[in-house]
């Protein structure tokens, strides 16, 4: 019996100390962040599909044009298009799109096979 007290005792430490993690890592994210206007979409080189992701070319007012890395998953949930505005965070390789918490758009699952 005196295991379960100390068992849920650490589910909860572990689970605030995860969740405590995550809100450090999205408010790092917040702040870091730089939002622009999407000028071009270019396809990585070998990758005809568009499955493995795209390079943006983003125009930001705080950084000028600056290139950035977006998932194929991204460009198919997010419905990624010239114009539209999106927020940028620092990656291992360069800048990254960062994927919106609640998409604004309905119905926006790919159709299988299609990327973009």
């Amino acid at each position: 019996m005196a295991d379960d007290g100390i068992g849920c005792r650490m589910l909860t430490i572990t689970t605030l100390f995860l969740l405590g993690v995550f809100l450090a890592a999205e408010f790092y994210r917040f702040k870091h962040r730089i939002t622009g206007s999407i000028r071009e979409i270019r396809q990585l080189d070998g990758d005809p599909t568009g499955l493995m992701g795209a390079r943006l070319q983003v125009i930001t007012p705080e950084a000028g044009e600056i290139t950035a890395f977006v998932s194929g998953c991204q460009m198919c949930v997010c419905r990624v298009e010239i114009g539209e505005t999106v927020s940028l965070v620092p990656g291992p390789d360069g800048y990254v799109m960062k994927s919106p918490w609640i998409s604004r758009r309905r119905h926006c699952a790919c159709p299988k096979g299609v990327a973009s």
